[in-house]
């Protein structure tokens, strides 16, 4: 097994992780033609979005994305850890906690400062990885928005 940070150049595995992977953590389903190849390139090549994989023989089984972003109040980066999602055969192997670890050498080498990380109150395996992996229980709520454009 392999994980690792996206390239650029890896855009088309995104785009294998995006319509095998994502749907096991949102409730909207993923088409071919809703992924666009030249966004990803896009994204891939910015510093500030971290997508990484797990990879088993070139095939993903794990994926995080996460993005870097200043606190001007506190004047750090931080980075939200926005999905994690793993092959329901291969989960409870320690994949997320991999795929986290990689993250945090990632911070290190960026000057990030802090991750936060939210779930849903009844996602136990989350909040056991997140533990896990060090991460400090700061409350026990959580109340979704979102605004469309």
């Amino acid at each position: 097994m392999e994980i690792r940070r996206l390239q650029q150049s890896d855009y088309l595995l995104l785009a294998s992780a995006i319509r095998t992977l994502v749907p096991l953590v949102s409730d909207e389903p993923i088409s071919s033609q809703t992924i666009d190849e030249a966004f990803l390139k896009q994204v891939l090549g910015d510093k500030n979005c971290y997508y990484i994989l797990c990879l088993d023989n070139s095939t993903p089984i794990g994926y995080l994305s996460a993005f870097r972003f200043p606190a001007v109040e506190t004047a750090v980066f931080q980075i939200y850890l926005y999905d994690i999602a793993v092959d329901e055969l291969f989960r409870r192997q320690g994949l997320g906690s991999r795929m986290i670890e990689e993250l945090k050498r990632h911070c290190g080498e960026d000057k990030v400062d802090f991750i936060w990380v939210g779930t849903s109150l009844d996602n136990e395996a989350a909040q056991k990885t997140f533990e896990k992996t060090g991460a400090r229980k700061v409350s026990e709520t959580y109340v979704e928005y979102t605004y469309e454009f």
